[in-house]
């Protein structure tokens, strides 16, 4: 056994190298490293293995053939685990993932469509029983081969969004891959039931709008309110307008689905735009009734940014700005109050608006607080049981794999035009490589960076897609042959 599962292992663990520097200090036990981060803060060495054991975690707590990573991996040691060990679809799940396909491990995703598609049967019948529509609608949560809505709590029945989230791993493994039956035998079939639970769900406003009700930001109540039910949560939409436009993209690429195009393009056009408040934040309902409440883990609304791609610096340069100021208002309670997924899920959204520092503080604060002797995330501040202080908080390893996500975000972004290089890299980490990563379009890429400035870059062409290379203010647009390789210098010019 040992030998069959260390072949697998580390065939895929070694498609992707870290190195910060760290030299000697690799040696240390995670105690050492541990104390060392209450003193002076994360280390290179202590990065370096918390990205390593990322990896680790859900190579050995997924089947590509059967079950992804539940809410506790595939640890627990319990009869009654916290939150039943189940799939959480309102984030956690989604956070699990996040580091696969960047990670060049994108097998391991084909677990997560394996779960989903194996409950199709009850998420359809939950759309129909709940409200009458098409289509399918996820629970909160789920086990393995059963995906009814059970719970009648708020968060519950009014959570939508699930479907359309998991809808956005759908359509990304074909960007990475470029696996063109899995487009039109899985993806583009997913993508329409999410689209039909859609059709039949929305209203109309006066002005001829779309409205959502009822709507749910992910577990926060809007200022006056007493309860999650809400109108117009601006993740509903947010899911809604990447459902549509990567569904229709992905049928016009493929030439199907033509009597369905003018439907799909009607909806996004009535689709309203996203709100600013009067702090110049994103609004987290769309709806005059629900005001803001900052005092919140979650940051659903932030979705166009993070994990969403529809925001950034190129694209619309004021919306990116009300995206900034809602998360800094997410601050007036401090990252310290944060969860340990947040404060992961909060490193990812500062990759995304290039703000390296504060990804580092994140990450430190996760495993200054968040994290146990074996390197294990917690949702709660961890106190060892050497101590005798309190229990221990409950276990979820979503952190831990978000953690990973993060830092590949930090050295690279993309879309499928676009390799951004080094957006977020903290000063902490000024100097190192990394090799191995993946970024949509099919590109492999790999990073050395010296003082903080890139130094040598790689990138082999797995689809023979054009793509602009940026780094800082230079950019450089190419086109590659399937299987070419090719090597720039530090100005973005080709050595070879």
């Amino acid at each position: 056994l040992l030998q069959e599962h260390t072949k697998i292992h580390k065939e895929l663990f070694q498609r992707v190298r870290l190195d910060l520097g760290a030299g000697k200090d690799r040696l240390l036990s995670n105690e050492q490293l541990l104390a060392d981060v209450k003193k002076k803060g994360m280390s290179p060495a202590l990065a370096e293995r918390m990205f390593n054991y990322g990896r680790y975690l859900l190579i050995a707590s997924t089947n590509p053939n059967g079950l992804p990573a539940n809410l506790q991996g595939v640890w627990n040691g319990m009869y009654s685990p916290p939150w039943q060990g189940s799939f959480f679809l309102n984030e956690n799940l989604q956070m699990n993932y996040w580091q696969a396909l960047q990670g060049n491990m994108p097998e391991l995703l084909l677990s997560v469509f394996n779960l989903i598609e194996g409950a199709m049967p009850d998420f359809r019948t939950n759309a129909k029983r709940y409200f009458g529509t098409r289509g399918i609608l996820f629970p909160i949560r789920m086990i393995p081969s059963y995906g009814l809505k059970t719970k009648a709590l708020t968060q519950d029945v009014n959570w939508t969004g699930g479907a359309g989230w998991i809808a956005q791993f759908y359509y990304d493994y074909w960007l990475y891959t470029g696996d063109d039956v899995f487009l039109r035998k899985r993806a583009v079939p997913f993508l329409k039931e999410v689209a039909l639970f859609y059709e039949d769900f929305v209203q109309e406003d006066a002005q001829g709008k779309l409205m959502m009700m009822p709507s749910d930001s992910p577990e926060n109540i809007a200022g006056g309110q007493k309860g999650q039910a809400s109108i117009n949560a601006t993740i509903d939409f947010a899911i809604l307008k990447e459902v549509l436009s990567n569904l229709l993209e992905a049928c016009q690429y493929l030439n199907i689905e033509q009597d369905h195009h003018t439907k799909w393009k009607e909806m996004l056009s009535k689709i309203p735009p996203y709100q600013i408040n009067e702090d110049g934040a994103i609004k987290e309902w769309m709806h005059p009734d629900f005001k803001d409440n900052y005092h919140h883990r979650h940051q659903s609304h932030i979705y166009p940014l993070f994990p969403g791609l529809e925001i950034s610096r190129a694209n619309d340069a004021q919306l990116l700005k009300a995206f900034k100021i809602a998360v800094d208002k997410r601050l007036v309670v401090g990252l310290r109050s944060q969860t340990g997924w947040s404060l992961a899920h909060m490193a990812n959204i500062y990759a995304r608006l290039q703000n390296g520092e504060r990804l580092w503080e994140c990450l430190n604060l996760l495993i200054q607080h968040k994290t146990g002797e074996n390197l294990f995330t917690y949702h709660d501040d961890y106190i060892s049981a050497e101590t005798g202080e309190g229990k221990w908080p409950p276990f979820q390893v979503d952190a831990n794999l978000g953690f990973s996500a993060a830092m590949i975000e930090s050295f690279l972004f993309s879309n499928n035009q676009q390799i951004k290089l080094l957006p977020a890299l903290p000063k902490a980490w000024s100097t190192g490589q990394i090799s191995g990563i993946r970024s949509r379009g099919g590109y492999e890429v790999d990073i050395s960076w010296e003082d903080g400035l890139l130094k040598e870059l790689t990138i082999i062409s797995s689809l023979g897609k054009p793509v602009q290379l940026i780094y800082g203010n230079k950019s450089v647009s190419l086109t590659l042959n399937k299987g070419e390789k090719i090597k720039f210098d530090s100005k973005l010019e080709v050595i070879r």
